[in-house]
């Protein structure tokens, strides 16, 4: 067996690998040792997810789900305290209580002074709507992409090795493993429920969904060209969609307004939001 990423043998590996980290809720898909490698394992969790995980919106939007890390703690919130000018971070205590301290690099000091000269105030904490275009963002999305392939096909003899040699996926394996700062990879974004709504299927009850994913084929317009892949991925509620083959997403616009802008991920289904 060889890595995804790398290519490399993953022989003797003993990391799984989460397609969607843990701190964003994810305790069942997830990737056997072997499919990504301990070393490709280790730098994707530093270079790719904590950047996107510790952004602003990354700790925002887990603070207002209450999804908690792999250490069972809710990240704070960064807000605003206007009074003082000052950034603010916001705890969910275990008392359930909200616990307010000064941002690191923050005057601490002039946050109290002005907190203990006034009986009232405000505090502005922004609403987590979506993450920013960004070179982090694509990143994050990309290897997210990547390894549901491979979850797709991880029952299917030979195709470890069908992953690994497909040269069309060599561009995109390369961006999340090495990164190219200054480029960032196209994503379709879009919020397409929100993040706490509930969905109702026949024979259940009301549940959330924190994230869910699909692969979008779409036959090329170009009939001398293969179909082109994409991976529609949705977390908090935010619909992410990447072309697995390269920076492009023009079919995947075409397909989309042919559908009346619908989600794949709910084109053929019958659960339904309430």
């Amino acid at each position: 067996m060889k890595c995804i990423f790398c290519k490399s043998s993953s022989r003797g590996s003993i990391s799984e690998e989460h397609i969607i980290p843990e701190s964003l809720g994810n305790t069942e898909h997830i990737l056997p040792p072997g499919w990504v490698c301990d070393g490709c394992n280790n730098y994707i969790a530093r270079e790719v997810e904590a950047p996107f995980l510790n952004s602003w919106y990354g700790r925002n939007s887990r603070f207002e789900m209450r999804v908690s890390n792999k250490r069972g703690k809710i990240p704070p919130a960064t807000g605003l305290y206007p009074r003082s000018r000052s950034k603010v971070d916001v705890y969910l205590a275990d008392d359930g209580h909200l616990a307010i301290c000064a941002t690191p690099g923050e005057n601490e000091l002039h946050f109290v002074r002005s907190i203990q000269s006034h009986t009232h105030g405000t505090l502005f904490i922004p609403a987590a709507t979506e993450p920013p275009q960004s070179y982090e963002t694509s990143r994050f999305i990309a290897k997210i992409a990547m390894e549901a392939l491979a979850e797709r096909c991880i029952n299917m003899p030979g195709w470890n090795k069908e992953i690994v040699e497909k040269r069309e996926l060599d561009e995109l394996r390369n961006y999340v493993r090495r990164g190219k700062p200054g480029l960032v990879w196209p994503i379709h974004k879009r919020r397409i429920y929100a993040a706490n709504r509930l969905f109702t299927s026949p024979g259940t009850p009301p549940y959330e969904v924190l994230h869910e994913w699909d692969i979008l084929a779409i036959p090329s317009s170009d009939n001398s060209k293969m179909a082109e892949f994409y991976v529609v991925i949705a977390i908090f509620g935010v619909e992410y969609v990447i072309n697995l083959g390269g920076p492009d997403l023009d079919e995947y616009k075409k397909w989309l307004k042919a559908h009346s802008n619908q989600s794949y991920l709910y084109a053929n289904q019958n659960s339904a939001l309430i």
